[in-house]
């Protein structure tokens, strides 16, 4: 019995990790939930009616309604995605509004030892928007942080700040 105690233990390890594994992913698919609403009104002269659907999950979340409006129809809708880059995080969320304007915002942090960097930009479906950057170091001298941001329209702002220990 105990020249196969090594296999066993071996065997049982192997299957809890298996089960671990399912355990995560059940766990994982068991915090996207979603859900729909919906409504109407009506009077003698005017009539309304709205529905939305919101979905929700550990890494996304996306959010649509639409409706009528005395026969007028409208629908607005917005989602953001956040993912893991290993040494920090990248999220892309969208809005888009019941005019049909659409706003993009993304982000990308990292970071290391020795300082981080954040990239962000706004955009929109008019044109307007800008794109920031910030990057931090530190050394045995001291940190540094260089903030620049440039605007669709060719604007442009940048600044440097250092501090010694």
């Amino acid at each position: 019995m105990t020249a196969h105690r090594p296999f066993i233990i071996a065997a049982v390890s192997g299957l809890l990790a298996v089960a671990g594994v399912a355990a995560i992913a059940d766990s994982a698919e068991a915090q996207s939930r979603s859900r729909q609403r919906s409504s109407s009104v009506s009077g003698a002269n005017h009539s309304a009616a709205s529905s939305s659907s919101i979905y929700r999950s550990p890494v996304s979340t996306s959010v649509s309604r639409s409706g009528t409006v005395d026969g007028q129809a409208w629908s607005s809708g917005r989602s953001r995605t956040t993912v893991d880059t290993g040494d920090g995080y990248a999220t892309t969320a969208v809005h888009t509004g019941p005019a049909g304007n659409t706003q993009t915002r993304t982000s990308t942090v990292s970071s290391g030892e020795d300082g981080y960097s954040h990239d962000s930009s706004v955009q929109t479906s008019n044109g307007y928007g800008y794109n920031r950057q910030v990057d931090a170091s530190r050394d045995e001298n001291g940190s540094t942080v260089n903030r620049s941001a440039v605007t669709n329209s060719g604007a442009s702002r940048s600044s440097t700040v250092t501090r010694p220990y």
